[in-house]
């Protein structure tokens, strides 16, 4: 009995030491978190690794001669086996998104040589003036067109003056005149007409507008279509003017009278008084028998020559002159428009191009770093797999060794399971390697590209600016002038 007490005192004296180095595991000589021996703790407690191991060495379990696992060994193994399936999935998820990122720094590496060749300057300026070009050309036909029909107008009227007409804040104000005029004689004839209506001021003022609308409304448009006629070159034209003159005195002076009559009409009560003012007229034009009819004759013929005035200076005194120029400026202002787009869009893709060479070191070298970047993220990533896939063997190792350590202790038979002197194997996992060429070759491109953007940046925007001066020249040639 002496000989197995003595291999069970030597056994558990040998099994102290490493019993110690696998709680060595479970600590740092800084008492800092240890990733590792969290795990091996947690394992130790989801498969109940000392319960058991306490267990089955109180029966002598398992047997020496035992080859096989015990139960809990073999779930061990198997959580460790799936644990090691999902890092190589992880690790493949994560090297497939680097490859998938440096794919489209590949992209970008590309879309910059192309936006970096004068020939794509060149070509989206073409495309400008082959866009827009053709308008611009059939704007500058329209415009000569004008300007030679403005010319010849003026050459056959002898006119060597610009057009005089208001603008059209003047047009309006102008417009706005004539409701003043028409408001401000309705108001002012009302008190002369509030005597012959039932109405009183209200119907006056009603009545009088209505008079006062007719009144400056004809003479208006006897202002702005006839009586400029007088100042007409031709003959004919000067007869239309003069025509629409002696219209305008005839209109004017009826319209004064035939007011002034049916006031006094209306005074009288009847019950026509328009029938009654044109009988009155009839037998006695000048006979008035109250003087408030000359002041309602002084101002109707006031506010019919306002109105005609307003309406001669409502465009030049010339007729046709106002508008055959304002078609003219109006050809010419929407060419300028075009031309001063088109001119703008030239200078703008320019200015984006002067500003891309100026910058093109600058984004080179920051895609030059996100490359190696994404190069040191994939060996980072396949080094962190590598490592877990290596701790999970240690883990293993650690929590195996726990087991059968803490099964020897509690036997009574002091027999060690001949299978306790080897470790079980995990599945073996080869991590996907690392392309290192593709990335490798873009930065050897990236730097070269550097070194030549950095010797030829004068050179490239000399090149910027004879292009843009070639297109500038042939968007001056299509100017009308």
């Amino acid at each position: 009995m002496a000989l197995p007490g003595k291999k069970q005192r030597n056994k558990k004296s040998g099994g102290s030491g490493i019993i110690a180095w696998v709680r060595g595991l479970f600590s740092t000589p800084q008492n800092a978190p240890n990733l590792m021996s969290f795990e091996i703790e947690e394992l130790s407690r989801k498969f109940k690794i000392n319960d058991e191991a306490k267990r089955l060495g109180a029966m002598g379990l398992p047997a020496f001669h035992a080859k096989e696992l015990t139960s809990v060994e073999s779930q061990l193994v198997k959580h460790l086996n799936v644990e090691r399936d999902q890092i190589l999935v992880s690790a493949q998820n994560e090297i497939a998104e680097l490859d998938q990122a440096l794919t489209e720094k590949e992209y970008e590496y590309q879309s910059f040589l192309t936006q970096s060749l004068s020939a794509e300057f060149e070509r989206k300026a073409r495309q400008i003036m082959d866009s827009q070009g053709a308008w611009l050309e059939k704007l500058a036909s329209n415009a000569i067109s004008n300007i030679k029909e403005l010319e010849l107008f003026r050459e056959e009227n002898d006119l060597k003056r610009q057009a005089n007409y208001p603008e059209k804040a003047q047009i309006f104000f102008q417009y706005t005149l004539l409701l003043v005029l028409i408001v401000i004689e309705g108001a002012l004839n009302s008190s002369f007409f509030s005597e012959g209506v039932s109405t009183g001021l209200i119907g006056g003022f009603v009545f009088a507008a209505s008079l006062a609308l007719i009144n400056i409304a004809c003479c208006f448009f006897l202002g702005k279509v006839g009586l400029r006629w007088i100042n007409h070159k031709k003959t004919y034209g000067k007869l239309i003017g003069f025509f629409s003159l002696c219209l305008a005195i005839l209109f004017l002076s009826g319209m004064a009278l035939s007011i002034a009559h049916i006031r006094e009409a209306m005074v009288l009560g009847v019950d026509s008084p328009t029938k009654v003012a044109w009988e009155m007229m009839q037998v006695g034009l000048f006979s008035f028998k109250d003087i408030t009819s000359w002041f309602l004759i002084i101002l109707t013929l006031g506010f019919g020559i306002a109105a005609l005035v307003d309406g001669v200076y409502i465009d030049d005194i010339y007729p046709g002159y106002g508008r055959i120029f304002r078609r003219t400026e109006s050809a010419k202002d929407e060419f300028e428009s075009e031309y001063e787009d088109i001119r703008f869009e030239l200078e703008a893709l320019k200015q984006e191009k002067l500003d891309f060479v100026d910058q093109q070191v600058i984004t080179c070298n920051e895609l030059l770093f996100s490359v190696q970047k994404l190069i040191d993220s994939k060996q980072s990533v396949f080094k962190k797999y590598q490592d877990r896939l290596s701790d999970t063997e240690v883990v293993l190792y650690a929590t195996i060794r726990k087991f059968r350590f803490e099964n020897e202790i509690v036997r009574e038979d002091g027999l060690i399971p001949a299978y306790f002197n080897t470790m079980p194997s995990l599945n073996p996992i080869a991590l996907p390697k690392i392309e290192q060429v593709r990335g490798a070759s873009l930065i050897a491109k990236l730097s070269d590209l550097i070194k030549k953007h950095e010797a030829t940046i004068s050179a490239q925007r000399e090149e910027v600016y004879q292009i843009f001066e070639k297109f500038l020249s042939q968007l001056n040639h299509l100017r009308y002038y």
